[in-house]
């Protein structure tokens, strides 16, 4: 299995995939690439868990059928998943990069640099899996960790990225291990003196009822969720609160200082490259989204470069007239909606 790593590592691999009775896989650029003709045994599979899982894991495993955890591996850090497969065991590893990016090297829009010292709100970077959401918050929290004095909570599942305290007090706490569910580990980090609590998703109602208590009680809150945009974001956030709607709008649109939509595309000679929408959260947008006009955010964007805004169109536009992707990758990445030529 070394080997495996090792190459997934050196090719620049996002994730490899382990099945018995399946070759092994590397997703290179986005894309699934066998490592071998030789397919993983069950046997190699069972040793291999073994040498990764404590007792307590192998336990839960057993028990749920799946499992999150954070292991190091070819001494880098890594981020897995375990699932139940045709009577055996099966992971999906995400490689981590050696050392945390520079947020300034990700090509994130240059507004998220000016929320470095927001003191308080929340911040929403939204994505499907395998975007790199995680990657940005934790770029954002390193930037922060040297330039700013705060306490930084991080509650996730599992902790991906290892910070190491420099301006900042850094508790980064794990799901199961030090908190039960987000909801409890929420309740208690507002009761740690938090300036800054990243949640790692937002899964469900009561997590995001509490994130946005905290964000209003004056601490800075960065989150994730799986959306497309920030309308999308808008009316899952919304969707979670069946009858309660207009108090959440109100409560969100007093809060959110921005939300975050990103894509990792291929880029023109291999890698990938960020494109991501941006919404900052000026007075016109919190109205939008106080009065539940969440269709016109897109207009609000449009209208909203002076602020630091753009749609994701903008963005893959800027990344085709910069020769960072071929033409054939952007309209790929618009082929769901957005259209070349937003806001000339």
């Amino acid at each position: 299995m070394a080997d495996i790593f090792a190459e997934g590592f050196a090719r620049g691999a996002s994730d490899v995939h382990l099945a018995a009775g399946q070759r092994p896989f590397l997703r290179l650029d986005g894309e699934m690439t066998p490592l071998s003709e030789d397919s993983l045994t069950q046997t190699e599979m069972q040793d291999f868990l073994a040498s990764i899982l404590t007792e307590v894991e192998h336990e839960r495993l057993r028990q749920e059928k799946s499992l999150d955890l954070s292991l190091v591996l070819e001494e880098r850090h890594c981020r897995a998943h375990v699932y139940g497969m045709g009577g055996s065991w099966a992971i999906a590893v995400r490689l981590l990069p050696r050392e945390i990016p520079a947020l300034s090297s990700l090509g994130v829009p240059p507004v998220l640099f000016s929320l470095l010292r927001a003191r308080d709100g929340l911040i929403l970077v939204g994505g499907r899996t395998g975007a790199g959401k995680s990657t940005t918050l934790a770029a954002f929290i390193e930037e922060m960790n040297k330039s700013r004095a705060a306490h930084i909570i991080t509650l996730e599942d599992p902790v991906e990225y290892a910070f190491v305290p420099k301006c900042c007090f850094i508790s980064q706490r794990t799901l199961g291990r030090d908190f039960p569910s987000f909801p409890a580990g929420l309740r208690d980090a507002l009761r740690e003196d938090p300036d800054v609590i990243l949640i790692g998703e937002m899964r469900e109602r009561e997590t995001v009822r509490i994130a946005l208590q905290a964000a209003e009680s004056g601490c800075l809150v960065l989150a994730t969720l799986h959306t497309r945009d920030a309308a999308e974001a808008v009316l899952r956030i919304e969707g979670m609160f069946a009858g309660e709607e207009q108090q959440m709008r109100h409560q969100l649109a007093l809060v959110l200082r921005a939300i975050f939509s990103q894509r990792l595309l291929p880029q023109a000679g291999g890698g990938r490259v960020l494109a991501a929408e941006a919404l900052v959260a000026v007075p016109a947008v919190r109205n939008l989204i106080r009065t539940g006009r969440v269709a016109q955010l897109r207009g609000a964007i449009l209208s909203g470069g002076a602020q630091g805004m753009q749609t994701m169109a903008q963005s893959v536009e800027g990344l085709l007239r910069t020769g960072k992707i071929t033409r054939e990758a952007a309209e790929a990445a618009l082929a769901d909606g957005d259209a070349f030529g937003e806001g000339r």
